[in-house]
């Protein structure tokens, strides 16, 4: 079992990446404690590669102009993730609500649809892609509705890596695999043999690395002719919640630092682990009030 402070020391020997998040950002509304902590995949990369590597650290998307969205700002802000070419939209910000199931574990219920992600789409400007260019890596997901722009962001020689979660078809990762350096996948429902299919298709597609998480079963790494696997660092855990996003994290870091595939996961699993020492991703909780509960537009299960 490892405490916070060693594990922080751990991850404080690794390198300081250069990164920037674009696309998904949230507010995950606890229901059970009427507290709404700062989320998304996007922006949780970027926010642990600050926090937990102390690296350079930026973040592109569209924020809405409520409290929620001018809260999430301010967070940026205090942690020092640079959000200088973040849109603001007029409408409410992303919102995932999360409800405690009869077992005492996290699940996500309701979305507001994205907020005003929903009807608007990030569509990348010389600009931005000059700002872009000043980091070493790009990460984004498949929440984050920038496929369109990978072909942009890859040529220009930044590195791309994404997120396909557990929500991406095999025709999805074809289409993007050639632009995606490193590609992550959520596998905790497949079985040894569906993992590794998983792995052969990513590779094939184009991309150089795919990494699959398996939720207590640790995770598997391939690259052209070679796999290596990581199992999970004990933990006093208080909230799991950014635990994949900040394993991501680990492991890019890990890579960025000259780490090969078997050094790179052991990061990754320091860096998860200690995310689950801390509340929502990465705390710095905000009231969620009525406000929040009036935006459950889209349920997947009762609260």
């Amino acid at each position: 079992m490892h405490t916070a402070e060693e594990l922080r020391h751990e991850l404080r020997e690794v390198a300081q990446p250069s990164l920037v998040g674009i696309g998904d950002n949230v507010l995950d509304c606890y229901l059970h404690e009427d507290l709404a902590y700062p989320g998304g995949n996007a922006l949780n990369v970027a926010a642990y590669s600050r926090l937990f590597f102390g690296g350079r650290a930026g973040f592109v998307g569209i924020m809405g102009d409520d409290r929620f969205g001018e809260h999430l700002r301010g967070v940026l802000d205090d942690i020092g993730v640079d959000r200088s070419r973040s849109r603001v939209a007029r409408g409410a910000n992303g919102m995932a609500f999360v409800s405690l199931d009869e077992d005492g574990d996290r699940r996500f219920v309701a979305s507001n649809r994205g907020g005003v992600q929903e009807g608007l789409r990030l569509r990348l400007s010389e600009n931005d892609h000059q700002y872009i260019s000043g980091f070493d890596r790009v990460h984004t997901s498949v929440y984050s509705a920038i496929e369109a722009e990978l072909p942009g962001i890859a040529e220009r020689g930044t590195a791309v890596s994404y997120d396909y979660s557990d929500d991406s078809s095999a025709e999805a990762v074809r289409l993007t695999g050639g632009h995606v350096e490193v590609g992550f996948f959520s596998g905790g429902s497949l079985s040894d043999a569906e993992v590794e299919q998983l792995g052969e298709h990513a590779l094939a597609s184009g991309m150089a690395s795919a990494v699959v998480t398996l939720g207590s079963r640790g995770a598997v790494a391939f690259e052209a002719g070679a796999r290596s696997v990581a199992g999970i660092r004990g933990v006093e855990a208080v909230d799991a919640l950014g635990a994949g996003d900040a394993f991501i994290t680990g492991f890019l870091a890990g890579r960025a630092a000259g780490g090969d595939m078997e050094r790179s996961l052991a990061i990754a699993a320091a860096s998860g682990a200690l995310a689950c020492t801390v509340r929502g991703a990465f705390g710095y909780a905000v009231e969620a009030g009525e406000d929040a509960r009036s935006q459950m537009l889209r349920v997947y299960s009762p609260a």
